[in-house]
């Protein structure tokens, strides 16, 4: 049993049309990242404008001081680690 060959426009058709199912595909995706990637903006700066503005007392009281924690304790510089040629060990626990 053979099967007669398609002509060449059939399968120009049919290459077409699989070519515009992947590309409606794509072009959903986009958009549909877009307005994913819109919404958390708006939503981020919501959240920041409504944290702001509810508490003006908190900005007011908070240090200007660059080199402060939130306990009010000032940081101090330390050395750096010195370097070492011990080869790397494997430990547990995903570290």
């Amino acid at each position: 049993m053979t099967s007669s060959p398609t002509s060449a426009s059939a399968r120009q058709y049919a290459r077409n049309r699989g070519l515009a199912a992947v590309s409606a595909i794509t072009i959903g995706a986009a958009a549909a990242g877009a307005v994913g990637a819109a919404t958390i903006a708006i939503s981020l700066s919501a959240t920041t404008a409504a944290t702001s503005a509810s508490s003006p007392v908190q900005s007011a009281n908070s240090s200007t001081t660059a080199n402060q924690d939130d306990s009010g304790s000032t940081l101090q510089a330390a050395q750096a680690p010195t370097t070492s040629n011990n080869p790397p060990v494997a430990t547990t626990g995903g570290s």
